[in-house]
């Protein structure tokens, strides 16, 4: 992540606004929010209630989801940014940073976000600190606006990142080093992610089926992570919890604790030193043993 989303200091004073028609995902959204530190949180059921809201809440960020009945949220960015050309009264802010949350991937689908006048957009279904890392950036950012006939809205060139703290990716790296540095970013992304549902966990009473969800979708992105820099350990852990999920008919039907197991194996292995590789292969046996006998007991059940 180039911002450190999981530093609670980043989002001290900020002022976010969720716009969704689903209570859902209004609330998830927040309490995702909440949990990475941001402690002034609003939601609005619809566009003409988030407008209704504005001058009240008077907020730095405003996220919301394209589709949505009467108005959705392409027509509520146009809304907001034409204030900046024709005063609205319940527009305070009509440069306020926007991000819109879409499950849409097509690149047409994106560029008329970019159009309306968005900041900034988020594909669902997101992970925890992919959220709160696009929150971060978009009111850490201060882009140009432009006002025009043709748009109006942030300078959508977007400046280039000054600060890469990644793998390393030249050819004369040492290979060692490439590992070690890999594995580390690898890690503290870890150690973010558990940290912000255990949050999660306690502000919902327990890993729900919204949470269940978003943390198969999270460990999917981590196995994903250390298999392109062949972190194979950690790869296994990950796989574990897809066969399981896979087994016993998605995140919806998976038993909370087997869920809140693997985050605890994965902060385990993240917080091992990489030199300590019997500890590593221990940590993951036992995992895999324990989740073949919680899939066994399954298709047992299923066939009485």
């Amino acid at each position: 992540m180039n911002v450190a989303a999981s530093s609670p200091a980043i989002f001290e004073g900020l002022s976010v606004m969720v716009v969704d028609d689903h209570a859902s995902t209004r609330r998830l959204v927040a309490d995702v929010l909440r949990a990475g530190g941001v402690r002034r949180v609003a939601t609005a059921a619809s566009a003409a209630q988030a407008l209704n809201m504005l001058r009240a809440v008077q907020p730095n960020v405003l996220m919301t989801d394209w589709r949505m009945p009467e108005m959705d949220g392409e027509a509520l960015i146009r809304v907001i940014r034409q204030a900046a050309v024709n005063a609205d009264h319940r527009i305070p802010d009509p440069r306020l940073s926007i991000i819109m949350l879409t499950g849409d991937r097509e690149r047409g689908h994106v560029e008329r976000i970019r159009a309306a006048g968005a900041d900034a957009y988020l594909i669902k279904p997101f992970t925890p600190a992919r959220l709160l890392e696009r929150v971060a950036t978009v009111h850490s950012r201060s882009p140009d606006f432009v006002i025009s006939d043709a748009y109006v809205g942030p300078d959508r060139r977007l400046e280039r990142q000054a600060r890469y703290d990644g793998p390393l990716r030249r050819r004369t790296d040492d290979p060692e080093e490439l590992d070690l540095a890999a594995r580390a970013v690898l890690c503290r992304k870890i150690l973010d992610e558990v940290a912000t549902f255990a949050r999660l966990s306690e502000q919902r009473g327990g890993l729900d089926r919204l949470l269940r969800q978003m943390c198969c979708r999270t460990v999917h992105e981590l196995r994903q992570h250390s298999r392109e820099i062949g972190e194979r350990i950690i790869d296994r852990a990950c796989a574990s919890l897809g066969r399981y999920v896979s087994a016993v008919g998605g995140p919806a039907k998976a038993d909370p604790k087997v869920v809140q197991t693997h985050l605890d194996t994965l902060k385990a292995l993240a917080l091992l030193p990489p030199t300590q590789t019997s500890a590593h292969e221990t940590i993951v046996k036992q995992l895999e043993k324990a989740v073949a006998r919680r899939i066994a007991n399954h298709v047992a059940i299923k066939a009485a």
